[in-house]
């Protein structure tokens, strides 16, 4: 059975504006504006489509790296105090709409889609989003349904201010949420989710992936180099190295140890398999910023590199996901029989 999703839009109004009119300032910082041609935190950002660098051989990044403390709280010892309603039953998964207890005891609600007909302990997916997306949100279901037809279970939810947990103030991340406490919010209720799958009989917590989609892979990253439990992690136009510059971060260590850039925290991931995937014409995270998150994850993670823009425009999305993505999970932590 194959899923069809309708062109997404083009961005409009001032968030567009935004990006246009401060993208290419970003990127004059990243590439040597404002970062000193001489400083080792500057990324080699000359050919970002050219052949990974020989097995061994170190960046300028890599040299000057420092080990990042976890920006977020553990407690996966809190209870839940889950509630689940059924939403929806397909010919090959059902929804269900799930509510639990968040890291600042708030309720965090999520959908969880269940493989039909499968037996026995599943893997599983937290599944994350764009910064202007909700657990509803098209392509999010689209690739939630792929995943739990091809027999995983997959749960996604709707981060502070998103969706249902959006109030009356919440607005548009600025700068790609450059706030510290709305950050480690979603981060932390990230480990939430993954404290909720691994309560769940039917999920196998030695098979638990993480995908993320733009704002979903970066806040994804740095969650998922810090919980031990996600054994896959797969980045979809995301980056690193913005969060750096907009922080201040500079070349003294106790700040760079609190950073909250991908780049500073890729590499905590390896030696769990890790899918990097990106696009030649993204509007929204410039080559820059995604070749320096290529770069700082070194060459043990696989790297993708497609030829559109930061919305998939003429590709087949479902296709990308099969073939990419599941295809990459599956091979790392399988498929329930």
């Amino acid at each position: 059975m194959s899923y069809t999703i309708p062109s997404l839009p083009p961005r409009t109004g001032w968030r567009t504006f935004r990006w246009q009119l401060l993208g290419p300032l970003l990127v004059l910082m990243v590439t040597g504006g404002g970062v000193p041609a001489d400083d080792p935190m500057r990324a080699d950002l000359s050919d970002p489509f050219a052949p990974a660098a020989p097995e061994g051989a170190r960046t300028v990044v890599e040299a000057a790296w420092v080990k990042p403390d976890r920006p977020y709280a553990f407690h996966s010892d809190a209870p839940l105090h889950a509630k689940l309603q059924r939403v929806e039953q397909t010919e090959h998964c059902t929804v269900d709409r799930v509510e639990f207890d968040g890291a600042k005891h708030d309720r965090v609600p999520g959908l969880l889609y269940t493989p039909r007909g499968r037996s026995g302990r599943m893997p599983a997916v937290l599944l994350q989003y764009g910064s202007g997306g909700h657990k509803k949100t098209d392509y999010i279901v689209l690739i939630g349904r792929l995943f739990a037809e091809a027999g995983f279970v997959v749960l996604t939810i709707d981060s502070p201010g998103r969706g249902e947990r959006r109030g009356p103030r919440d607005q548009e991340p600025k700068l790609g949420l450059v706030d510290r406490d709305r950050f480690t919010h979603y981060l932390a209720d990230y480990a939430r989710a993954v404290d909720y799958l691994c309560s769940l009989d039917n999920v196998d917590p030695e098979r638990i992936a993480y995908v993320g989609i733009s704002w979903g892979a970066i806040t994804g990253i740095v969650y998922t180099a810090h919980d031990p439990r996600i054994r896959v992690v797969v980045s979809l136009v995301g980056g690193g190295r913005f969060l750096g510059i907009l922080s201040g971060m500079g070349r003294d260590i106790s700040v760079r140890k609190k950073s909250l850039d991908p780049v500073d925290h890729v590499r905590l991931i390896e030696p769990r398999p890790l899918l990097l995937l990106n696009v030649k014409r993204d509007q929204l995270v410039p080559l820059p910023f995604s070749t320096a998150l290529h770069q700082a994850a070194g060459p043990s993670a696989k790297k993708v590199w497609l030829d559109t823009d930061h919305y998939f425009r003429h590709v087949d999305i479902s296709q990308v996901v099969k073939d990419e993505v599941i295809r990459f999970v599956a091979e790392h932590i399988g498929k329930s029989p």
